[in-house]
């Protein structure tokens, strides 16, 4: 209850605590938190840094995980940046809930129920506001791998300020 008797506000949940819950170990990883610089949504120097930090999640994993079942090493951070395809919020919503409830390399296998993974990624997707840009590595069924392992995809979203990614990397 607030001092004047009503009731407390809704809080709404940070980008982090929303896609949280979608990471899976070894699988499905999340990473959130606040660009080093202000980048105005919609400007090339937002897509450079949203993509510097989905480098930085994917040469983290890589050296504290991949290095040790991957010859490869992730993509550069410019190669990263030029995989970014645009995505609408739904559609951004609706891949983030799919690698985040099936298996890229095992398609029957799930890591939770696709109707949970759909409203938790839609929570996270409304947690950056409607103002939010969106992009992944996938376009018309075709992916440009950025972790060196043999599939990946990722969502990422900004308002400007705060940014979320979910990448889900398997490797056969």
């Amino acid at each position: 209850m607030t001092p004047e008797g009503g009731p407390e506000p809704t809080r709404r949940p940070t980008p982090a605590d929303a896609i949280a819950p979608l990471a899976h170990e070894m699988s499905v990883y999340v990473s959130a938190g606040h660009l080093p610089a202000a980048a105005p949504a919609g400007t090339p120097a937002l897509a450079s840094a949203v993509a510097a930090e989905i480098h930085a999640l994917v040469r983290r994993l890589h050296e504290e995980y991949w290095h040790r079942y991957s010859s490869s090493d992730p993509a550069p951070a410019g190669q990263v940046e030029e995989s970014l395809v645009p995505l609408d919020a739904p559609d951004a919503a609706a891949l983030m809930g799919e690698l985040a409830s099936v298996s890229l390399l095992w398609p029957t296998h799930t890591y939770r129920d696709r109707e949970e993974a759909a409203e938790l990624a839609r929570r996270a997707v409304d947690a950056l506001g409607p103002g939010a840009r969106w992009w992944s590595n996938r376009e018309d069924g075709s992916v440009s791998g950025v972790t060196g392992a043999t599939l990946d995809t990722f969502v990422a979203g900004s308002d400007g300020e705060r940014f979320v990614v979910l990448i889900q990397v398997q490797d056969d």
